[in-house]
């Protein structure tokens, strides 16, 4: 079909040749059938690539269709437990003699003992344990995955997630007993891991 449109497209471009005068005229419907025929073969050759990605993507689909889901996910590495990280502490951020900000690192390892940079949510608390503290909950902070792909560091020897939040100006030099907790929500299983750890001062 396309061989029948592109010879009727040339014998009225040859027929439109014979009855132009002069050769301004032969030559501006010359440039427009070398346009076209341009366009024409930039639409077929996306046409072409757009078929082979279409192709590739069934052909994956039928691969997973293939493999049963539960072998699947107990194929992949998942997350066993997180740690927190021995920097984590109350810091004074800008310099000012006062704590101000609340650093925390978080280390998720998987079942094969590898730190990894696992998708999820991260929710923070700060608790007071003084008893006589008139509120035990000092801050509490949730970071989302989005947020939490751009924190991800490393030192020489390990790799972390490195967070850091305001503390309230309420907390003020009451940083004894105080104790961290941390909710990794692994975005990959739903899992919900957890970690506590006593938390200093810088």
């Amino acid at each position: 079909m396309n061989k029948i449109m592109s010879i009727a497209v040339l014998l009225t471009a040859m027929t439109a040749l014979g009855g132009c005068g002069g050769s301004s005229g032969r030559d501006a419907l010359w440039e427009k059938i070398d346009r076209l025929q341009t366009q024409k073969n930039e639409l077929q050759s996306r046409a072409d690539k757009l078929e082979t990605e279409n192709q590739q993507l069934l052909d994956q689909c039928h691969s997973l269709d293939s493999i049963d889901p539960a072998l699947r996910l107990s194929a992949l590495d998942r997350l066993d437990r997180i740690e927190i990280g021995s920097y984590t502490r109350l810091i004074d951020d800008n310099k000012d003699g006062t704590l101000d900000t609340l650093a925390v690192y978080i280390t998720p390892i998987d079942q094969a003992e590898d730190t990894v940079k696992a998708p999820g949510q991260v929710r923070v608390q700060l608790w007071h344990l003084d008893e006589a503290a008139p509120q035990p909950l000092v801050g509490e902070w949730t970071v989302s995955p989005e947020q939490l792909k751009t924190c991800w560091g490393h030192a020489l020897t390990s790799r972390y997630y490195r967070l850091k939040f305001d503390l309230p100006q309420s907390l003020g030099d009451k940083t004894d007993d105080l104790t961290l907790k941390v909710e990794f929500t692994d975005y990959l299983t739903g899992k919900h891991l957890k970690a506590q750890t006593p938390i200093a001062a810088q």
